[in-house]
């Protein structure tokens, strides 16, 4: 009989600034969350083809550009924070 724990919830974070992205993926970490991080929204989307996040979290400054990857997120009913 296996005791291992389950594994964690994913979290997306797509933030352009670095310092800003460390700061979510740590913070998130902290949470108990499996977190991957991404600067723009190409990589997002091709990532969000095979996964999908329990939480995301979307930098305010591509929130714009990134319709598409809100779109899936909303289509997945993905919690944004």
């Amino acid at each position: 009989m296996s005791t291992s724990a389950p594994a964690p919830d994913l979290a997306l974070v797509l933030v352009a600034s670095t310092d800003q992205r460390d700061r979510a993926c740590a913070r998130l970490s902290r949470d108990g969350y499996d977190v991957l991080s991404f600067a723009d929204c190409d990589h997002a989307a091709a990532w969000l083809e095979e996964e999908t996040p329990a939480v995301a979290l979307i930098g305010k400054g591509l929130k714009l550009s990134c319709s598409s990857v809100l779109d899936i997120l909303s289509n997945r009913d993905v919690r944004l924070i």
